[in-house]
Parts: C-alpha cells; structure tokens; sequence
C-alpha cells in the first residue's frame, strides 16, 4: 500500500488569519513495481495536475492544500472516506476506480474525473453538458474512437480479416466504444472476435485462447487501470510481441519503447490532468459541478512503434507514418 500525504504549511505570516485555504483531495491507483510500465505514472499525472494548478496561479502551501492518496482497487474506498473526514472541497479522480470510490464515499463533496470511458453510461453524470450531480470532469474518449483505431488497423494491416478486442466486462462506460467498432467493422468487412476478460488472473488464458483462433491483430480497449495497477498492458504488449500480433492500445502517454506495443490512439492523459485544474479552480470561485460540462479531447495523439514492427514482420503504410504524433525507431 502506498499512502502519500502532501501535507503544506499555513499561509505565511500577514495572510488573514480567518482566510480558509483550500483543501483538494487526490485519489489515484498506484502502479505495481517490477514492470516495465513506469512506476512513477501516477506521480506524473499528478505532476501535470499540479502544474495546471500553478497555471492558474496556486501555490501550494500559500492558497492550496494537496491531500493525496495511492493505493490498488481494493484500498481507493477507504482512501477516499478518508479524504471526506479531512473535509476537503474537492476529489480529484484520474479514473474510473477512484470515480466510483469517491461517489460512493460523498454525495455532497465535488468530484472531478479524468477518465477515459462514457460517463452516462455507468452513471457517473446524467449527461455531458448537465452533469446533474456532484461530479463534472474530463472524457477521454469519444464514441467514435472506437471505429478510429479500427480503421487505423485496417490501414495498416490492409489483409486484416480478423480482430481480437480485448475488453474488461466492468467496464460498461465503453458500451458507445462497442457499438462504434461494430458498425465500422461492418463497413471494413472484419470480424471482431470479442475478448471478454473478468480479472488480472483470467487475461493469460483468455488472451492466448484468441489467439489460437488466429486473428490478424488485436486492439485493447480502456478499463483495465485496476488490473495490476495497469501493469497488465506490459503483459499484454510482451504476448502480442511474442505471438507476431501487432496491437492497437489506448494510453499514448506509456513507455511504449520499453513496453513494446504497436500502435497506441488516444487522447493525452497528462493534457486531461493539467485540465483537471480548471475545473477545481471554476468549483473553488463558486461554480456547481452540476452545470459544469463534462469536457472531452480536443485531439488525439497516434504513437507508433517502429521497432516493434520490425520484430513482428510488418512495415507500416506511409499514409498511416504521416498521421503519427511519435514515431519510435
């Protein structure tokens, strides 16, 4: 378990004694050690959070306070109660598992997400543009991404029949992702064989399952952050890479020269946390998380591996280098 606490001090000597500092509680996963995901991720996207802070002029230890709690799934709801008996005035959220546990924890405290996924869907806001609720935020995905990264597949692997789709069945915030791939698979003629994975100890088996029935290639779609602490996405890059399978992932903003994937589409989620900023500053001067829009990506980023796809045996189209925002030799 891994409990951080950034406790400040006071505003300095003159500050109004009676002026109240705000307090703003972090709640995020922490990565498991011993993969070669970094482990310091959460860190960084808490580092991009707390310079869209200083952006917008806080200073912590002056007019901010930063309580923040890591752990793995099992310990984000205590974690969270806690941060509700330190009464601060807003929960940060960097995904969907720490979502659920500060909406469980407080229906009164303003929760701000960054998250890929819907967040109609399971519930989190009643809509995009009226949340309705005491949570607002930021989306990373779009119902359309779905289809991208299919279509992005299939340029790159023109003779691509048939796709793995590897999805964890909680995460029912991806039911638009689903629907987006389906009709665009159609329009492509593949078939998408759905990869339905229930927890981290499941993947292997379900994963090399697929694989024997042969597809062309695999796609791996968000929500798989609790499993491992997301070091699962390592484990999955290394069975693609050893079967030859070339991969299309969500998170751009992995190691992907170490890790070994692909192709990585998807929004920047260090953007999403200098972001998050934004929205506990309009909450802090007196906006209500109800009428605050959820917001999403304004663009995407492609990331794709060249040298991994020498060691799968492909060579990527043209058209598709001169999309990418990185490109690793």
């Amino acid at each position: 378990m891994i409990v951080a606490v950034v406790a400040l001090a006071e505003p300095p000597a003159g500050a109004q004694q009676s002026a109240k500092v705000p307090r703003i509680g972090y709640l995020n996963l922490s990565i498991r050690q011993g993969y070669s995901i970094p482990s310091d991720w959460p860190r960084s996207l808490f580092e991009s959070f707390q310079h869209g802070l200083r952006e917008l002029g806080y200073v912590e230890g002056q007019n901010i306070i930063l309580q923040t709690r890591f752990g793995n799934p099992s310990q984000l709801h205590d974690h969270a109660a806690d941060l509700v008996q330190l009464k601060v005035d807003v929960i940060v959220a960097p995904n969907i598992d720490a979502a659920r546990a500060a909406m469980k924890a407080t229906k009164t405290i303003p929760i701000v997400m960054t998250f890929p996924g819907d967040p109609v869907v399971p519930g989190f806001v009643a809509s995009l543009e009226r949340p309705g609720g005491n949570v607002t935020g930021v989306s990373g995905l779009t119902a359309e991404l779905g289809g991208k990264w299919l279509e992005l597949v299939k340029e790159t692997i023109p003779n691509a029949k048939r796709v793995a789709v590897l999805w964890n069945q909680y995460a029912e915030n991806q039911f638009p992702t689903w629907k987006s791939m389906e009709l665009v698979a159609r329009s492509l003629k593949v078939d998408i064989e759905w990869v339905q994975i229930r927890n981290s100890f499941d993947f292997p088996r379900r994963f090399n399952s697929a694989i024997r029935g042969k597809p062309d290639a695999f796609i791996v779609l968000p929500g798989f952050a609790g499993f491992r602490g997301g070091s699962i996405l390592q484990e999955i890059a290394e069975i693609g890479l050893k079967n030859r399978l070339p991969g299309m992932f969500w998170r751009t903003d992995l190691d992907w020269e170490r890790t070994g994937g692909l192709m990585a589409y998807g929004a920047n989620r260090f953007e999403q946390s200098r972001r998050a900023a934004y929205f506990v500053d309009k909450i802090l001067k007196g906006a209500k998380p109800a009428e605050l829009p959820v917001e999403l990506p304004k663009s995407f980023e492609l990331v794709i591996n060249l040298k991994t796809a020498k060691e799968i045996g492909i060579t990527i189209p043209a058209g598709v280098l001169a999309w990418a925002d990185r490109v690793i030799k």
